[in-house]
């Protein structure tokens, strides 16, 4: 499973400071529930954007002694499988074309907004009007609007949509989905 995880850090500073290193376990399992069953499993690295570089970063992983699924906690500058960095895309979903980092990361962020459209009917179906209401069908800008308007910025959004709902702007990926826990324990 994924977790979202508020930080202030930007990826140079989370890179530097060796942050995967710091990153709790969650109190609870995302998965069972259960309480402080989560122990340290391993880090996966993965590059992220920031202005017009792309850093490597590692993600933390976690393991349930109860359920025995793995749970990577992903800092909130990031989106699931994209490496253009969350400010940036928010940037270029909002026509931001005076950040240089928008331009340069253009033909990316315009294919982040293809997939996003193309998910966004099943999205729709899964969320409902949870975020307010919507004309049915929206279009993307007004799912976009809607969405900033209730979380704030696409940090929040992502982490509410995979919390709440398990999946996020681009698509429904396994990562967010809950297993089955067995009678016994797993």
């Amino acid at each position: 499973m994924q977790r979202i995880f508020q930080t202030s850090l930007t990826p140079p500073q989370y890179a530097a400071q060796e942050y995967h290193l710091q990153v709790p376990a969650p109190e609870n399992c995302p998965n069972c529930g259960q309480a402080h069953t989560l122990e340290g499993l391993a880090y996966y690295d993965r590059y992220i954007t920031w202005l017009k570089v792309a850093f490597l970063i590692w993600v933390r992983r976690f393991w349930c002694r109860h359920c025995h699924v793995s749970v990577s906690c992903l800092p909130s500058f990031a989106q699931p499988y994209r490496a253009v960095n969350t400010e940036t895309i928010s940037a270029g979903f909002n026509g931001q074309t005076q950040k240089p980092e928008v331009p340069h990361w253009g033909t990316a962020i315009e294919a982040y907004w293809r997939r996003f459209q193309t998910h966004l009917p099943a999205l729709v179906q899964r969320v409902g009007n949870a975020f307010g209401p919507l004309p049915v069908p929206p279009t993307g800008q007004q799912f976009w609007a809607q969405l900033l308007a209730q979380c704030g910025d696409l940090a929040r959004a992502t982490r509410e949509l995979i919390h709440r709902f398990h999946t996020c702007l681009f698509g429904t990926y396994r990562c967010h989905q809950p297993r089955p826990v067995q009678a016994g324990g797993g």
